[in-house]
Parts: C-alpha cells; structure tokens; sequence
C-alpha cells in the first residue's frame, strides 16, 4: 500500500472564495491560501500567515536535520533564514498553519536550483580525452597504413578492386572494436572495489574523474554528514 501513494497525485487544502477545498498540488496558483497540516509536503514557496507549533524539515534545501520553527512576523534579508518563509519540497514535521502562495513550479527556490543544475555544461573528463585523442591517433594510422599499400598493390599490378579492398581490410583491422568494452569493465571493476570501501558511485565516469583528482572540495553538511550531526567526543581543559 505505501508503494501505490507514490502513483497517487500530491493534494492539498486551500482556501478560494472562503470555502475549504482540495485540489491537486500542480493546481495550485500565486495568491492561493494553503492549509499546513503535519506530515505535508509544501507544495510551493508561501509565507506564513498563521501558525501553531509548525516546524518544517530544510534538509532538501540546507542539509540541516534540525526541524525549523516557522513563524508569521519574522523578516530576513535572506530568504532561507526568514522564519516567516515554506519552501517547495520541504516537509512539515509537526503544526498547522496557514500560508500564502508566493511563487509555484519553476518559479520556486527548489525550481531555480533545478534551473541552474540542467543548465550545466559537463565538461569532458580526462579518461575521455585520451580516447578521443587515441582514437584520432589509430584512425591516422589505419589510414596511412591503408593509402600506402593500395599504392604499393596498385604499383604491382593488381587491379583497383582487389587493391581497394585490401585498403579496406587494413583499415578495419586496424579499429580496436573492444576499446569501450575493456573500458567499461576497467571502470566497472574499479567501481566495485571502491564499493567494498562504502564508495558509492552512480556513474561509471566518475571512477576516472577521483583517479585523477588530487582535492575534492565540499560543504560538510548533508554530504559528509547523512544530515546528521553527532557529537563523538569533547575536548574540554586540554583533555579529550
């Protein structure tokens, strides 16, 4: 039963025209006042206009686990520190409330987020540059190999079909046809290994990019912390 919710469209309460209706969450438009009930997901940017006890869950947007109280007279310069603030995607912990609908869809921080990620350019990795490279190398040489005996076929008398087609042969000969596969298995074998080490990696490129990067840079929350942060131990009057 849990797995058929995921097919079942996200709803939500909102007030139009003073009644109380629901709708699905797609149809939800600026100006729209949502009732917050616990356990939601926020189905768009809103501020808060009425709340008791509401505290919200930004580890999707921060990576901070601690549940967030919201409130309605709270004015920040930054919208993600304002306490009066819902952001799409986010989940309410506990409370109930009212918000006002300020922007939906693309339009939203999560969707700006989404925005400037598919806007990305992936740059080529270095493993594929030296393919490439090797490639054009290896295509030169079947090439050249191909040009010179046809000449030295064609210089010996053998008539142009059978000198062609010797070309040909060379040239295809010369092709390393399994030049992806023992790449994909070389990746594929590191890969493993590197998950026998709790190295989780979802692209086979990735394995070739940490071999050849000497510092990885990276915020410490949610990517280094499971969104979770632990105090293991106290340093307290130069003892431990």
């Amino acid at each position: 039963m849990a797995s058929f919710k995921n097919y079942i469209p996200p709803k939500c309460k909102v007030i139009r025209d003073g009644k109380e209706v629901e709708i699905l969450s797609e149809e939800i438009v600026v100006g729209d006042i949502v009732v917050i009930t616990t356990g939601m997901r926020v189905p768009a940017d809103m501020r808060v206009i009425e709340c008791s006890n509401l505290y919200v869950d930004h580890s999707c947007l921060t990576g901070e686990s601690m549940e967030l109280e919201r409130l309605t007279d709270h004015v920040e310069d930054k919208p993600l520190e304002a306490k009066n603030l819902m952001f799409y995607g986010t989940l309410v912990k506990s409370g109930t409330g009212k918000a006002l609908v300020l922007k939906v869809g693309d339009h939203t921080f999560m969707g700006l987020i989404a925005k400037v990620m598919t806007e990305t350019e992936e740059s080529p990795t270095p493993l594929s540059i030296e393919i490439e490279h090797f490639t054009y190398l290896i295509a030169k040489v079947a090439l050249s190999y191909g040009i010179v005996f046809f000449i030295i076929g064609f210089s010996m008398g053998y008539d142009v079909m059978s000198c062609f087609l010797f070309m040909i042969g060379i040239i295809t000969a010369n092709v390393p046809e399994g030049l992806p596969g023992e790449v994909t298995v070389g990746l594929t074998l590191t890969a493993q290994k590197m998950a026998d080490k709790n190295v989780l990696c979802k692209q086979l490129h990735a394995v070739e990019t940490l071999g050849s990067t000497s510092c990885i840079c990276s915020d410490k929350t949610g990517t280094l912390t499971q969104n979770k942060m632990t105090v293991v131990s106290c340093y307290v009057y130069d003892k431990l």
